[in-house]
């Protein structure tokens, strides 16, 4: 009988202890809500005629900053714009415990290439999750495809097919 009242004395307190600790919630927003230096490497082919060609594109240096969007996990990613390099790029993301789920977004402006120049895109980027375990560092490689105006045979624009990636390596600053 005594056995039986110290088994419920403990359950007892047992549902009284872990009724009153409440979880710690994790503010996954402020693990990355900031500003980063970010690189941009492209790395591209473009389809023309029965060819597949790469575009060789300079690696973009410039700024990108998360800002919070609301308090339910959502944030958005600006990457700034350089002058006949890059046109501003704007994503979508949602931070939760798994990382910073970015939505697949478009992209309409210029790209500079060391053999073309500047090659008008009209591009879609399926973006990752990235993650958001070391928070000073943000990198990511989205899928492109779509098309772009280019001058491969030295006459007329051409608009072409482009696939390939582009890799985003961002460093807290």
């Amino acid at each position: 009988m005594k056995m039986k009242k110290v088994i419920y004395c403990l359950m007892a307190l047992l549902l009284v202890v872990s009724s009153s600790c409440e979880k710690e919630k994790t503010d996954y927003v402020q693990k990355v809500v900031g500003n980063y230096d970010v690189k941009i490497t492209p790395n591209l082919n473009v389809n023309y005629g029965n060819s597949s060609v790469p575009i060789y594109a300079e690696t973009v240096e410039t700024n990108l900053s998360v800002t919070k969007k609301d308090d339910d996990g959502n944030v958005i990613v600006t990457v700034e714009n350089v002058n006949g390099l890059i046109n501003e790029l704007v994503f979508d993301a949602y931070c939760d415990g798994l990382g910073m789920k970015m939505e697949n977004n478009h992209y309409e402006g210029v790209i500079n290439t060391v053999q073309y120049g500047i090659v008008e895109c009209d591009i879609n980027l399926k973006n990752p999750t990235v993650s958001i375990y070391n928070s000073g560092v943000l990198s990511w490689e989205s899928t492109v495809s779509g098309t772009c105006e280019i001058n491969i045979s030295g006459l007329d624009n051409e608009i072409c097919n482009v696939s390939g990636n582009i890799r985003f390596e961002a460093t807290e600053k």
